[in-house]
């Protein structure tokens, strides 16, 4: 079973938390089914996928069924996440911040926020809630809301050894970070989710005072689609 503590490890560090509400909530969702259309729209597209799906259950990580919701979670090095799919149809995920829980290469010294991988997450979430609809939820549309903890001294990071990074720092007061959208079914069906991404990662760089290009979030997005480093679905 999902330890008791986890969430509290969760939100010890910074943390990412999804919360997708759909506008109606589904009449044929059940808790078998709920994971099952988990594990089909389940983003992989950079070796980790987005919400990660258990292969097995053990310390380590596994799968749970609730009365009202199914659930998975996993405490492997630093990946630290759990999710629940309602019956409601509503989707809850905590994952917390790489950059905080492993300080190896290099990651410096401080509580900062990786930007490339950041960007790619946010891009996995408008991805995902994309392929829910395609599965038959959110038929009338759904509202996604994001949030940052822990962020309060948070500084930007540039993570690719290969990109300068910046001048000074790009740093955030604020406590939390929360971006919330709601989107009609025809945007979740046939609108790009790159391009509902694209304005969320807008609105977070810019609590940390930096305001880039659109062009230069929606390179970093693209290079995220022609990774497919796993098991793209």
């Amino acid at each position: 079973m999902m330890p008791q503590d986890l969430l509290e490890k969760i939100k010890s560090v910074g943390f990412v938390r999804v919360v997708i509400r759909p506008t109606v909530i589904p009449e044929s969702l059940t808790v078998a089914t709920a994971r099952e259309v988990v594990n089909k729209a389940s983003v992989s597209l950079r070796g980790w996928d987005y919400p990660h799906v258990a292969s097995r259950n053990d310390e380590h990580g596994g799968y749970e069924h609730h009365a009202e919701y199914a659930q998975e979670w996993c405490d492997w090095y630093h990946h630290v996440e759990f999710w629940r799919m309602y019956k409601s149809g509503q989707f809850l995920h905590y994952k917390a911040l790489r950059e905080d829980l492993s300080k190896e290469g290099n990651v410096p010294a401080g509580p900062v926020l990786a930007v490339g991988s950041f960007m790619y997450t946010v891009t996995e979430v408008t991805e995902f809630a994309h392929r829910l609809r395609v599965a038959g939820l959110y038929k009338e549309g759904a509202t996604i809301q994001i949030s940052l903890g822990n962020t309060r001294g948070r500084r930007l990071w540039v993570e690719d050894p290969n990109r300068l990074d910046f001048i000074s720092p790009m740093t955030t007061s604020s406590e939390s970070i929360a971006v919330e959208r709601s989107l009609k079914t025809s945007e979740l069906l046939l609108g790009d989710p790159k391009d509902i991404s694209l304005s969320i990662i807008a609105e977070f760089l810019d609590a940390f005072g930096w305001t880039p290009s659109p062009a230069l979030i929606s390179s970093t997005q693209s290079e995220l689609y022609s990774l497919k480093l796993g098991r793209d679905r």
